[in-house]
């Protein structure tokens, strides 16, 4: 047996804000967002089999479904790829079979929907409307904004985003982390798994977060109000708080209170926090100030008069 790589290309104008559709079985899915109207699939097939000729049929058998219509692009992997004979080949190492990895650039703005199985995915950029179903995989998404409709199994979610982010989440068996500068809503509902969300709650916003078994870990910026439903639930607040309530009915307050947000559990705990992520980027994006020697070279130049190198010395 020997390893053939082959590779399937798929172009099309879908629109800026235009619909891409993917369904992927097994592999890893990387996407990016881009400019302009045209959606660009690489689909990457590394096949296991006898011979070139035997490479080429398999390939032929296995290559993705394509529906192109006006402003969508539908993409999914062949149903009848994983036949028996190919999945015993994967467990003894014997018999043809394949790896599949799918590469896409999409316009930013995209409505996008991606349904996938035994699959880490990634994706970067994206601000419009997006959906992913996954299952025993990991999802990673970055830079993001607009709305986030996320259902997965059995694997961890991790959500970063530069601007403003509506999301929803539901996990079963599995981690889910959403940062973001201001979350306009936020539905999260998590089995077994832990849920931690890091940022400035909108205050007209809608958020509520239920666990059966999950810690709650909140990373807030500005203020909040917690309502925590949970009789087996304990309470920790590193930031400034009053306590009210009862024990199955709590009321965390932060600072002035502003956005509520809703935490309900069977056995989970909630942590309060100081912001990491959010606290990091925003120092990270601060001016550096001039030295005092580029003042004074500046000002030697003749690039700056005498009241701006006062300025910028820290003389006024």
């Amino acid at each position: 047996m020997g390893t053939y790589v082959r590779t399937q290309t798929i172009d099309h104008a879908i629109g800026e804000t235009g619909t891409f559709r993917l369904g992927v079985r097994s592999g890893d899915v990387r996407l990016r967002a881009i400019e302009g109207l045209e959606a660009h699939l690489r689909a990457t097939f590394e096949i296991t089999a006898a011979s070139e000729a035997d490479a080429d049929r398999l390939f032929d058998e296995v290559q993705m479904r394509v529906l192109r219509r006006d402003g969508e692009l539908v993409v999914n992997e062949h149903e009848d790829t994983h036949t028996v004979g190919s999945m015993i080949g994967r467990l003894f190492g014997a018999g043809e079979h394949y790896e599949l990895t799918i590469d896409a650039d999409l316009p930013a703005a995209a409505k996008l929907q991606l349904t996938a199985v035994s699959s880490d995915v990634e994706g970067a950029g994206f601000t419009g409307e997006q959906r992913y179903r996954t299952v025993s995989g990991d999802l990673r998404l970055t830079d993001l904004a607009g709305s986030v409709q996320l259902e997965t199994v059995s694997g961890d979610a991790s959500l970063q985003a530069s601007s403003e982010l509506a999301a929803q989440v539901q996990t079963v068996s599995g981690d889910v982390s959403v940062t973001a500068p201001l979350l306009r809503s936020l539905r999260a509902n998590t089995v077994s798994g832990d849920a931690e969300i890091e940022g400035e709650l909108d205050s007209s916003g809608d958020f509520k977060v239920e666990t059966v078994s999950g810690d709650f870990v909140l990373r807030l910026v500005g203020n909040a109000t917690i309502e925590v439903h949970g009789l087996s639930t304990d309470v920790h607040s590193e930031l400034d708080h009053r306590l009210e309530g009862q024990v199955d009915r709590r009321r965390v307050i932060i600072g002035s209170g502003g956005a509520r947000l809703l935490f309900n559990s069977m056995s989970g705990d909630v942590d309060v926090r100081r912001p990491r992520r959010i606290n990091a980027r925003a120092k990270a994006e601060e001016p550096v100030p001039d030295s005092q020697l580029d003042v004074l070279r500046a000002l030697e130049r003749g690039e700056i008069d005498v009241d701006e190198a006062t300025r910028r010395l820290g003389g006024r």
